[in-house]
């Protein structure tokens, strides 16, 4: 099976720590920069870009952040509950045990990207384009990849429950870690994907097969 290599963030030695009420409401780039605890929710509405930098433990749930740019940048512990990312541009990044239940990024291009230990349940990143992205011990039930282009995706013990791949092409894609009972797809787009027998029994009679049970 083809190896994913995933670039990851390049984070500098020294970074400018940074309180979220020193943040202007609209921003250049934020470059360089190690933000804890901070509450970034007073600046709803900007578009919010970011560069070399450390987000820990901050609020960016309920926000817009629609056509966002994240480049080498990391987030721990961050809550990204119900944000509207739409667009947005996503490079070299990891989310390391963030909250994003909810989450839009539709039509958004990820490259290079890692979830671990995450909550995106109910999230939605339909139309999107993703490349490189492994996905690790995370909760991803109810999301929806609908019609996504996927090139070199991991996913690893992650809960898969009902999420939405229809219109998108699994190719090379191995789901045979992942939990779930029912997923949805289109027939014809998951040739070539890699499903446990358990798996495999549950999508034939998805699709109106019959299982012969051994005696």
């Amino acid at each position: 099976m083809k190896k994913i290599v995933r670039q990851k963030p390049k984070l500098s030695v020294f970074r400018e720590p940074l309180r979220a009420e020193q943040i202007p409401s609209n921003p250049e780039t934020l470059r360089g920069v190690d933000v804890e605890n901070g509450d970034l929710r007073f600046a709803g509405g900007m578009e919010l870009a970011t560069d070399d930098a450390l987000f820990t433990d901050c609020n960016f749930s309920e926000m817009d952040l629609s056509g966002a740019s994240f480049v080498d940048t990391v987030f721990e512990r961050c809550d990204f509950s119900n944000v509207s990312a739409g667009h947005a541009d996503i490079l070299r990044c990891e989310f390391r045990n963030c909250k994003l239940t909810g989450a839009n990024f539709d039509h958004s291009g990820l490259k290079h990207v890692r979830f671990e230990e995450s909550d995106a349940r109910y999230s939605s990143f339909s139309f999107s384009k993703l490349q490189t992205i492994e996905i690790e011990n995370s909760q991803f039930s109810e999301s929806d990849f609908f019609e996504c282009v996927i090139k070199d995706m991991k996913l690893t013990e992650c809960q898969l429950e009902n999420a939405n791949f229809r219109e998108t092409d699994l190719a090379g894609l191995n789901l045979a870690s992942c939990k779930f009972e029912r997923l949805e797809v289109t027939p014809s787009k998951i040739i070539d994907c890699t499903v446990s027998k358990e798996q495999a029994i549950g999508f034939a009679r998805m699709f109106g097969l019959l299982i012969h049970e051994e005696s």
